[in-house]
Protein backbone atom coordinates (compact mmCIF):
# COMPACT_ATOMS: atom_id res chain seq x y z
CA UNK A 1 0.00 0.00 0.00
CA UNK A 2 1.66 3.64 -0.96
CA UNK A 3 2.22 5.66 1.74
CA UNK A 4 -0.65 8.33 0.95
CA UNK A 5 -3.51 5.66 0.76
CA UNK A 6 -2.13 4.48 4.06
CA UNK A 7 -2.27 7.28 5.56
CA UNK A 8 -5.75 8.63 4.38
CA UNK A 9 -6.55 5.14 6.17
CA UNK A 10 -5.32 6.15 9.34
CA UNK A 11 -6.70 9.01 9.46
CA UNK A 12 -10.17 7.85 8.18
CA UNK A 13 -9.77 4.98 11.51
CA UNK A 14 -8.73 8.08 13.49
CA UNK A 15 -11.56 10.26 13.18
CA UNK A 16 -14.44 7.73 14.82
CA UNK A 17 -11.82 8.01 17.46
CA UNK A 18 -11.84 11.96 17.90
CA UNK A 19 -15.29 12.12 17.26
CA UNK A 20 -15.72 9.69 20.31
CA UNK A 21 -13.41 11.51 22.91
CA UNK A 22 -15.04 14.85 21.96
CA UNK A 23 -18.55 13.89 23.22
CA UNK A 24 -17.18 12.16 25.36
CA UNK A 25 -15.42 14.73 27.12
CA UNK A 26 -17.86 17.68 26.02
CA UNK A 27 -20.99 16.15 25.28
CA UNK A 28 -22.60 16.57 28.69
CA UNK A 29 -23.84 19.76 30.03
CA UNK A 30 -21.15 20.97 32.82
CA UNK A 31 -21.62 24.37 33.19
CA UNK A 32 -22.53 24.89 36.93
CA UNK A 33 -23.83 28.08 39.36
CA UNK A 34 -21.15 29.95 41.12
CA UNK A 35 -21.57 30.70 44.84
CA UNK A 36 -21.77 34.49 46.23
CA UNK A 37 -20.73 35.48 49.76
CA UNK A 38 -17.85 33.35 51.05
CA UNK A 39 -17.51 33.36 55.28
CA UNK A 40 -14.98 35.30 56.70
CA UNK A 41 -13.04 35.19 59.72
CA UNK A 42 -12.14 37.79 62.51
CA UNK A 43 -9.54 38.60 60.84
CA UNK A 44 -11.72 39.00 57.48
CA UNK A 45 -10.14 36.40 55.46
CA UNK A 46 -12.39 32.94 53.60
CA UNK A 47 -13.16 30.47 55.38
CA UNK A 48 -12.14 26.84 54.13
CA UNK A 49 -13.15 23.69 54.89
CA UNK A 50 -10.95 20.20 55.60
CA UNK A 51 -10.35 19.56 52.11
CA UNK A 52 -9.47 23.30 50.99
CA UNK A 53 -13.17 24.46 49.40
CA UNK A 54 -14.56 27.90 50.08
CA UNK A 55 -17.42 28.45 52.82
CA UNK A 56 -20.42 30.43 51.68
CA UNK A 57 -22.63 31.64 53.72
CA UNK A 58 -26.08 30.57 53.87
CA UNK A 59 -29.65 32.54 54.28
CA UNK A 60 -30.15 32.95 57.83
CA UNK A 61 -33.63 31.56 59.76
CA UNK A 62 -36.63 33.73 59.69
CA UNK A 63 -40.67 33.82 60.23
CA UNK A 64 -42.37 36.16 58.10
CA UNK A 65 -46.46 36.32 57.62
CA UNK A 66 -47.77 35.55 53.81
CA UNK A 67 -50.54 37.40 51.99
CA UNK A 68 -53.11 34.59 53.45
CA UNK A 69 -51.81 35.39 57.29
CA UNK A 70 -50.04 32.30 57.65
CA UNK A 71 -46.19 32.38 59.33
CA UNK A 72 -43.69 31.28 56.67
CA UNK A 73 -40.44 30.41 58.08
CA UNK A 74 -37.04 29.58 56.23
CA UNK A 75 -37.91 25.71 57.30
CA UNK A 76 -40.90 25.95 54.86
CA UNK A 77 -38.47 26.62 52.18
CA UNK A 78 -36.20 23.85 52.99
CA UNK A 79 -35.97 21.52 49.58
CA UNK A 80 -36.79 24.01 47.45
CA UNK A 81 -34.88 26.71 45.01
CA UNK A 82 -36.54 30.37 45.46
CA UNK A 83 -36.35 33.46 43.93
CA UNK A 84 -36.32 36.75 46.39
CA UNK A 85 -37.10 40.14 45.89
CA UNK A 86 -37.90 42.89 48.48
CA UNK A 87 -40.39 45.59 47.58
CA UNK A 88 -43.39 47.69 49.09
CA UNK A 89 -46.89 47.50 47.50
CA UNK A 90 -47.40 51.45 46.91
CA UNK A 91 -44.60 51.92 44.93
CA UNK A 92 -45.18 52.94 41.96
CA UNK A 93 -42.70 51.89 39.33
CA UNK A 94 -40.02 49.59 39.81
CA UNK A 95 -41.39 47.47 42.01
CA UNK A 96 -44.29 46.80 39.29
CA UNK A 97 -41.54 45.67 36.54
CA UNK A 98 -40.43 43.49 39.21
CA UNK A 99 -43.45 41.84 39.79
CA UNK A 100 -43.98 41.53 36.30
CA UNK A 101 -40.95 39.87 35.64
CA UNK A 102 -41.89 37.11 38.24
CA UNK A 103 -45.08 36.57 36.72
CA UNK A 104 -42.93 35.09 33.95
CA UNK A 105 -40.92 33.31 35.99
CA UNK A 106 -44.61 31.70 37.85
CA UNK A 107 -45.42 30.53 34.96
CA UNK A 108 -42.37 29.35 33.22
CA UNK A 109 -41.62 26.75 36.31
CA UNK A 110 -45.82 26.28 37.34
CA UNK A 111 -44.90 23.17 37.35
CA UNK A 112 -42.27 22.92 39.43
CA UNK A 113 -43.26 22.35 42.97
CA UNK A 114 -39.83 22.93 44.04
CA UNK A 115 -39.69 26.71 42.79
CA UNK A 116 -40.79 29.15 44.83
CA UNK A 117 -41.11 33.12 44.63
CA UNK A 118 -40.74 35.29 47.60
CA UNK A 119 -41.50 39.08 47.50
CA UNK A 120 -40.91 40.49 50.71
CA UNK A 121 -42.15 43.49 51.99
CA UNK A 122 -40.20 46.84 52.93
CA UNK A 123 -42.94 48.72 54.42
CA UNK A 124 -44.53 45.85 57.21
CA UNK A 125 -47.19 48.52 58.56
CA UNK A 126 -48.84 49.09 55.26
CA UNK A 127 -48.36 45.59 53.82
CA UNK A 128 -50.68 43.88 56.03
CA UNK A 129 -51.41 40.49 54.60
CA UNK A 130 -54.50 42.01 53.30
CA UNK A 131 -52.99 44.36 50.99
CA UNK A 132 -50.21 42.16 49.74
CA UNK A 133 -53.30 39.54 49.27
CA UNK A 134 -54.59 42.30 46.51
CA UNK A 135 -51.51 43.06 45.71
CA UNK A 136 -50.61 39.11 44.61
CA UNK A 137 -54.52 39.11 42.99
CA UNK A 138 -53.09 41.90 40.42
CA UNK A 139 -50.72 39.60 39.27
CA UNK A 140 -52.00 36.25 39.38
CA UNK A 141 -49.35 35.14 42.15
CA UNK A 142 -50.26 31.43 42.99
CA UNK A 143 -50.16 31.36 46.67
CA UNK A 144 -48.72 27.50 46.52
CA UNK A 145 -45.86 29.17 44.64
CA UNK A 146 -45.36 32.80 45.10
CA UNK A 147 -45.16 34.23 48.60
CA UNK A 148 -45.90 37.74 49.76
CA UNK A 149 -44.30 38.77 53.12
CA UNK A 150 -44.51 40.98 55.74
CA UNK A 151 -43.71 41.31 59.68
CA UNK A 152 -41.44 42.85 61.86
CA UNK A 153 -39.57 45.76 60.44
CA UNK A 154 -36.31 45.55 62.41
CA UNK A 155 -36.48 41.71 61.02
CA UNK A 156 -36.95 41.87 57.72
CA UNK A 157 -34.18 44.92 57.22
CA UNK A 158 -31.85 42.63 58.69
CA UNK A 159 -32.56 39.79 56.79
CA UNK A 160 -32.65 41.98 53.64
CA UNK A 161 -29.42 43.44 55.01
CA UNK A 162 -27.42 40.86 56.50
CA UNK A 163 -29.03 37.85 54.92
CA UNK A 164 -29.03 39.01 51.36
CA UNK A 165 -26.45 41.53 51.26
CA UNK A 166 -29.05 44.14 50.05
CA UNK A 167 -29.79 48.12 50.33
CA UNK A 168 -32.96 48.65 52.25
CA UNK A 169 -33.75 52.30 53.94
CA UNK A 170 -37.10 54.75 54.54
CA UNK A 171 -36.09 58.44 53.38
CA UNK A 172 -36.13 60.33 56.14
CA UNK A 173 -39.62 62.41 55.94
CA UNK A 174 -40.75 60.83 53.47
CA UNK A 175 -42.80 57.75 52.03
CA UNK A 176 -40.37 56.83 49.57
CA UNK A 177 -38.27 53.59 50.27
CA UNK A 178 -34.60 52.73 48.95
CA UNK A 179 -34.05 49.02 48.15
CA UNK A 180 -32.84 46.85 45.36
CA UNK A 181 -34.53 46.30 41.79
CA UNK A 182 -32.33 42.67 42.30
CA UNK A 183 -33.92 39.09 42.48
CA UNK A 184 -31.32 36.61 44.16
CA UNK A 185 -31.62 32.54 43.65
CA UNK A 186 -31.14 30.72 46.52
CA UNK A 187 -30.51 26.63 46.11
CA UNK A 188 -31.52 24.09 48.17
CA UNK A 189 -28.98 24.81 50.79
CA UNK A 190 -30.29 28.12 51.20
CA UNK A 191 -26.84 30.11 49.52
CA UNK A 192 -27.06 31.97 46.64
CA UNK A 193 -26.36 31.32 43.49
CA UNK A 194 -27.56 33.97 41.54
CA UNK A 195 -28.10 37.62 41.28
CA UNK A 196 -29.75 39.44 38.91
CA UNK A 197 -31.78 42.68 37.62
CA UNK A 198 -35.59 42.06 38.18
CA UNK A 199 -36.74 44.93 35.78
CA UNK A 200 -34.72 43.50 32.87
CA UNK A 201 -35.80 40.98 30.98
CA UNK A 202 -32.96 39.87 29.63
CA UNK A 203 -31.61 38.78 33.18
CA UNK A 204 -34.57 37.48 33.73
CA UNK A 205 -34.43 34.92 31.19
CA UNK A 206 -31.20 34.92 32.21
CA UNK A 207 -31.99 33.50 35.88
CA UNK A 208 -34.39 31.05 34.43
CA UNK A 209 -31.92 29.18 32.21
CA UNK A 210 -30.09 29.42 35.99
CA UNK A 211 -32.89 27.63 37.68
CA UNK A 212 -32.77 24.92 35.18
CA UNK A 213 -29.27 24.44 35.31
CA UNK A 214 -29.60 24.26 39.05
CA UNK A 215 -33.12 21.88 38.89
CA UNK A 216 -31.03 19.58 36.69
CA UNK A 217 -28.29 19.43 38.62
CA UNK A 218 -30.02 18.05 41.58
CA UNK A 219 -32.02 15.70 39.25
CA UNK A 220 -28.49 14.26 38.28
CA UNK A 221 -27.39 13.86 41.75
CA UNK A 222 -30.53 11.80 43.18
Amino acid sequence: MKPAKALMLGLLLLVPILIFLFIGTFGEHHFTLKHYFPETDSRGEIMLTESGDTVFKQIPPFALTSQEGKTVTGNDLEGNLYVVNFFFASCPDVCKKMSSQLTRVQEKFQKSPDVKLVSISINPEHDTPEVLQQYADMYGADPAKWYFLTGNRKEIYTLAEKGFYLPVQQVAGQQDFIHSERFLLVDKNRRVRGIYDGTDREDVDRLMLEINVLLDEYSKNK
